[in-house]
């Protein structure tokens, strides 16, 4: 067997027996490969799976890799598997959420403002999920909490990064002025 099969063949086999994402430099680590070589057979894995149309990929989440099966395969696999669902999120947390993506870092006066009404509730939900995070304190009276999305967010949302966020945000606000427009 190739170094290159082997090396690839490990990434794959750590990927699938990983819960959460891994990072590259996780990925050295594991394999004793350097970075270029570890994305290098990231990529090769990404190719192989896209051109044999697979129901397993590979995405980019919060800057880490993660396999996971593709969703047109979810409603079947979910009539037999034993899995717990989570309890969904209520509107009020996915606004706070939206608020936090957009103006980050954010005080909870700053949320409650925007939306009109308390977020205390919403904001301990969230911070219980792991969805934001506490990034610091503002250096006035009070002393308000900064409050930041986390790495499981992109997780959740299935997002790269940041970047991939603002993208998503541009896009949306282009097609708001489109429409003022017409």
């Amino acid at each position: 067997m190739s170094n290159d099969i082997l090396l690839k063949g490990l990434i794959e086999a750590f990927l699938f027996s990983s819960p959460q994402p891994v990072s590259i430099e996780e990925l050295m680590r594991v394999t004793q490969a350097d970075r270029d070589l570890v994305e290098k057979e990231l990529f090769n894995l990404l190719e192989d799976y896209r051109l044999r149309q697979s129901a397993i990929f590979l995405r980019r989440v919060a800057g880490q890799w993660q396999m996971a099966v593709r969703p047109e395969y979810g409603s079947h696999l979910k009539e037999y598997a034993q899995v717990t669902v989570k309890k969904g999120i209520s509107r009020a947390a996915l606004e706070v959420l939206a608020i936090v993506s957009l103006e980050q870092p954010v005080t909870k006066i700053q949320i409650d403002i925007k939306r009109g009404v308390d977020s205390g509730a919403a904001i301990s939900v969230l911070l219980e999920r792991g969805l934001i995070a506490i990034a610091g304190q503002v250096d006035r009276p009070g002393k308000p909490f900064l409050y930041q999305l986390t790495e499981k967010f992109f997780e959740v949302f299935g997002l790269e990064d940041q970047e991939a966020l603002q993208r998503i945000q541009q896009i949306i606000a282009s097609q708001e002025v489109a429409n003022e427009v017409e």
